[in-house]
């Protein structure tokens, strides 16, 4: 199944993204993922301010959208889109979403 969600996320929202960068809050500052070719949010993620530690968070209408279309669990969805996201932009750890932040 992994396979075959792989090459509709590789269809719907193709190989580039863009990183926007959200309102500035007092401990962090937040950035969404988005897909170039459909507007989709794929994840966001806070950089802390204090400690420069990463928290990531999904894109629930993507992963709902995918876990209705997949009769799959929204959590394992997530962690596919997750994996397929790391996977095709050579993310190994989470510092290495720095390289998105201009």
């Amino acid at each position: 199944m992994k396979k075959i969600i792989y090459k509709f996320l590789d269809n719907y929202l193709g190989d580039e993204v863009v990183c926007i960068k959200g309102k500035p809050r007092e401990k962090y500052n937040t950035y969404d993922i988005i897909s170039k070719k459909n507007k989709s949010l794929i994840l966001y993620f806070n950089i802390f301010n204090s400690s420069g530690g990463i928290l990531i968070f999904r894109g629930s209408k993507l992963t709902n959208m995918v876990s209705t279309f997949f009769l799959m669990n929204p959590d394992d969805v997530s962690r596919i889109i997750r994996d397929w996201f790391g996977d095709k932009h050579n993310i190994k750890k989470m510092g290495d979403l720095m390289r998105f932040v201009n």
